[in-house]
Order: structure tokens, then C-alpha cells, then sequence
């Protein structure tokens, strides 16, 4: 009974001690709300910009950002894809592109029909570049032979590059030794309008005497003219250009054996005395498969062109980016072996240099023959 009183009492004791720490809290709640709610309300404050240390002193501005440079589209035009002048031509882009690319020039290499149609591009504003022979590239400053009344006085070399050889391939069943023998065959001149189709023409009628009906001429693509005659359709074909030549090499490697034309110092001489821009080359030995001996021929130098118009300071970047970097880009092509800075101006014709090319050979010290000094610069 005793026990049961005590717990009831300790209870009790509890109780009351909670309800009392209640009462407590309660008031104190109670003072606080009533305190807030005599106190003014302050109007929030504005966050002030954080000022320099020193009140003379202006805050820093945001660095400016550096301007990209104005595109400048570079357009080189330059062969049949068989051909020398158009890997020569994506050489040459690839390294402008490379080296000048932050300067905002863009360039890139264009197939084409060759030099006809390449000065026929530049002349019409097609294309700031093209790569083309330079005894047709004569005829067309002058608008003579098939330029006439359509001539570009304009137009203006930049360098000088190897000589466009003549390869006149032919198959060994045709039995054909020499041009003189080509009389009533299926033999591709070049592409229509090409510096190759006149080249072609010209060695036929002054070296092997044939005129336009003495032979079946085709039009064709080097590529497409090796494929012919490996399927018997051609006899042979002309594909000049710097050597070795994507298409005879391929030629040579088929299953269908060739060989070529060996040209006499007689037949320059007929050459020569017609056309005075040729010069004699040979093929050195093991240029192509199973051309086991050196092969005596023609040749004639190409260049790169443009149009005066041509801003100065971008000719003279693409001349002296290409020389500078001459030792790197040797490698990417055989043809390219030839080209040296004392060649840059050697063997061409009567055409003018651009006024940007000029600037770079002076500077290099070249002595600049009088007729290829532009109007522009006298």
C-alpha cells in the first residue's frame, strides 16, 4: 500500500514540475512577440557595388578579345587528277593552309581540263590561281595562236615550276616505234582545250608530219587513257607533265606492256624551230617499271599565274611561304625536285612577273630580266 503511494506521489511531482516548464516557455514566447511587434520595421537596404581601395582608381575592364582575320579564299586550278599539276596543286594549298591559315587564308586545288582551261578560269575571275604552261600562257597575255581576240593582258607569273615532259606511251602490240608510225591510230592527244592537246598536235604535224585526219585522236583523262589502252580501245596517248606521271606509273605497273616514245636531237630541232619554248629532257632509268633505260624527249616549263589584280601582299605571302618551306614540300612530290630559288624566273616567256612576286625576288637579291618587270611596277 505504502509502495503504491509513493509511486502515485513521485507522479504527481513529475506532472507538475512539466506543467510549470511549460507555463515558463509559454511566456517567454509570448515577451518576444510582443517586442518584435513594438519595434519599427527598417526598409531593406540596397547591396552597394563594391568600390576600388583607392577612390582615384577606375575599375578594371574586361580584356579585349582578339579579332579573327578576314577570310581570303585561295582557289588554285590545275589538271586531271592523273595528272602532275593537280597533287602538286593540293601540295601546295595544304601548305599555304598550314602556314597562313591564321592570316585567313584558305586555300584549295581544283581538278580541271588543263592550261586552257586554267587561264580561261583566271581570266574570267573563276580562280585566283592556276598552274599552266608557259608557251601557252605567252599566247594568251598576247592573244595570239588560239587566244586570239580573247588574250589577258593581265595575266602575271608567279614562279617558274618544272618542265611538262612529253611522255608519249604506247602499246608494245601496236607495234608503233615513232610518232611517224601513230598515222591511222587511236592515240588521246589530252583533254580538250588543253595545253596537252596543242602539244600533242604540234609534235604530230612538225615531228611526225600527220595532220588532224592522219590519226584517230581521242579526248581523255590520263587516268581514263590508261584505262583505255589496257583494255585495248587506245593505242597510245600523250600525258605530259612532270614526271613521274600518276597515270604512266600506272600504266607501266599493268599487265599490258608499253613503252616510250624516244624523241631524236632532228626532232627537236623540227620542234624548235616552230615552237622555240621547248627544251630537250630524258627520263632517267627505273622512272617507271620495267623502263629500264633512260628515254631522250621533249619538254616544256610550267608556271603558277594570276591576275595583276591580285592583292600584292597576299602574292607576295604565297610566293615566299612556298620557297621558305621549298625543302618540305620537295618530299611530297617528285616533280618538285626540280624547282630551286635560282630557277624561280629561269626559261620563262615574256609574261610579266606579279607585282608581289616581284617584291619577294628583289628582296632575295634576283636579277629580274626587263620583260618581266609588270607595267604596274615601272
Amino acid at each position: 500500500m505504502r509502495i503504491m503511494e509513493r509511486i502515485t506521489t513521485r507522479i504527481t511531482t513529475r506532472i507538475i514540475k512539466w506543467n510549470l516548464l511549460t507555463a515558463i516557455l509559454a511566456s517567454v514566447v509570448a515577451i518576444a512577440v510582443t517586442l518584435s511587434a513594438c519595434s519599427p520595421t527598417q526598409p531593406a537596404q540596397p547591396v552597394q557595388p563594391a568600390q576600388p581601395a583607392n577612390p582615384g582608381e577606375q575599375a578594371a575592364k574586361p580584356a579585349p578579345q582578339p579579332q579573327q582575320a578576314a577570310k581570303r579564299f585561295v582557289t588554285i586550278v590545275t589538271g586531271s587528277t592523273g595528272g602532275t599539276y593537280y597533287p602538286v596543286g593540293t601540295i601546295l594549298a595544304n601548305l599555304w593552309n598550314e602556314k597562313l591559315g591564321s592570316t585567313g587564308i584558305s586555300a584549295s586545288a581544283q581538278s580541271s581540263g588543263g592550261t586552257v582551261e586554267n587561264l580561261n578560269m583566271i581570266k574570267g575571275g573563276e580562280a585566283q590561281l592556276a598552274i599552266a604552261m608557259t608557251n601557252l600562257s605567252l599566247f594568251n597575255y598576247a592573244g595570239t595562236e588560239g587566244f586570239k581576240d580573247k588574250g589577258n593582258p593581265k595575266l602575271r607569273f608567279i614562279t617558274a615550276l618544272w618542265p611538262d615532259v612529253t611522255q608519249c606511251v604506247v602499246t608494245r602490240a601496236s607495234k608503233v616505234q615513232s610518232v611517224n608510225d601513230l598515222k591511222g591510230r587511236r592515240f588521246c592527244v589530252g583533254a580538250a582545250g588543253s595545253g596537252t592537246e596543242y602539244s600533242s598536235r604540234m609534235i604530230l604535224k612538225l615531228i611526225g608530219g600527220l595532220g588532224d585526219k592522219d590519226y584517230k585522236a581521242e579526248h581523255l583523262g590520263y587516268f581514263e587513257s590508261s584505262q583505255a589502252m589496257q583494255n585495248g580501245q587506245l593505242d597510245g596517248m600523250n600525258a605530259e607533265g612532270g614526271v613521274p606521271t600518276s597515270a604512266v606509273s600506272e600504266i607501266f605497273a599493268s599487265a599490258t606492256p608499253v613503252r616510250l616514245l624516244e624523241f631524236s636531237d632532228e626532232d627537236y630541232q623540227k620542234l624548235a624551230k616552230e615552237v622555240p619554248f621547248y627544251v630537250q629532257y630524258t627520263i632517267p632509268a627505273n622512272t617507271y617499271k620495267n623502263q629500264d633505260k633512260p628515254v631522250k624527249t621533249l619538254g616544256v616549263k610550267c608556271a603558277v599565274v594570276c591576275n595583276s589584280d591580285l592583292p600584292e601582299d597576299l602574292v607576295y605571302s604565297l610566293v615566299k611561304t612556298m620557297y621558305d618551306n621549298l625543302s618540305t614540300i620537295k618530299i611530297a612530290h617528285k616533280a618538285l625536285d626540280y624547282l630551286t630559288f635560282d630557277g624561280a624566273i629561269q626559261g620563262l616567256p615574256p609574261v610579266p612577273l606579279h607585282k608581289g612576286a616581284l617584291r619577294f625576288y628583289k628582296e632575295k637579291g634576283v636579277q629580274v630580266p626587263a620583260n618581266l618587270i609588270p607595267p604596274e611596277a615601272k
